[in-house]
């Protein structure tokens, strides 16, 4: 136990001195702003148009457009907790220090899950005060929380999505061994699939589409959504995410040289 301690407290000393950390960060911050920024525009659209036009307007969900650019950007900490030291070559030192690889990588497992939780809980509050404060009293459907407590499930949901999004960043990272490639699957994952779903057949865009990362949150919370799973499918994929990419990784790394 003392053991594992020191290495989690090695792991979030790496994690807290990496440029990159701060750099993420950084990029979740600039998602946010411009999240709340795209809401203002199409809160002001939404006041200057006609009653019949406002009955058409789609739900102002922060999670569409703010979520998945917060879910990349902390994810890529996720990733860069192992991929740097591949890249800088550092993981011989570290597996000289710690050989039990299935120790080291938990360790660097429970740090990607702070990371996560922390991020995740602090982008998701932003991001959904931000709509509140925007959206005002206006009603639904512009308005999908005409209270503030509506908001709750999927604020925790988007913030357990961020959590699982890191996760699986850093399997991801430990199965490929390098950022480049880490970060491009993940990207793929969490902002070109989504796209990607839209160009399908309506049947095939759903069955597609709801089995994707940034789309869990709301099947997670229950709320509405035109999506195919329930609340125990969405939470059986994401924990399929995260059990699929630990093991993954955790064969990779235990099975191939450093």
């Amino acid at each position: 136990m003392t053991e594992m301690r020191d290495m989690v407290a090695a792991e979030w000393l790496k994690v807290r001195t990496l440029r990159s950390t701060w750099a993420f960060l950084g990029g979740g911050v600039v998602a946010t702003a411009l999240g709340a920024m795209i809401l203002f525009f199409l809160v002001q659209a939404y006041d200057a148009a006609t009653p019949a036009d406002r009955a058409h307007y789609e739900t102002a969900d922060p999670t569409v457009v703010t979520m998945p650019f917060v879910m990349f950007f902390v994810g890529a900490i996720g990733a860069m907790l192992i991929t740097s030291e591949f890249t800088t070559r550092s993981i011989g030192p570290t597996l000289l220090a710690v050989p039990q690889r299935g120790l080291l990588l938990g360790a660097k497992a429970t740090v990607a899950r702070l990371v996560g939780l922390g991020s995740g809980a602090l982008f998701a509050l932003l991001a959904f005060a931000d709509a509140r404060l925007l959206l005002g009293d206006r009603p639904q459907p512009i308005n999908p929380w005409p209270m503030w407590t509506d908001a709750v499930p999927t604020v925790l949901c988007a913030t357990v999505i961020v959590l699982v999004t890191c996760l699986v960043a850093m399997g991801l990272g430990a199965l490929v061994r390098s950022t480049a490639a880490a970060l491009t699957t993940l990207g793929g994952l969490v902002l070109v699939a989504p796209i990607f779903a839209h160009f399908l057949p309506t049947e095939w865009h759903l069955r597609f589409a709801s089995v994707l990362l940034p789309n869990l949150t709301p099947q997670l919370a229950g709320s509405n959504h035109p999506y195919l799973l329930s609340q125990a499918g969405a939470a059986a994929v994401t924990a399929g995410y995260v059990l699929l990419a630990l093991l993954a990784g955790a064969i990779s790394f235990r099975r191939r040289d450093a």
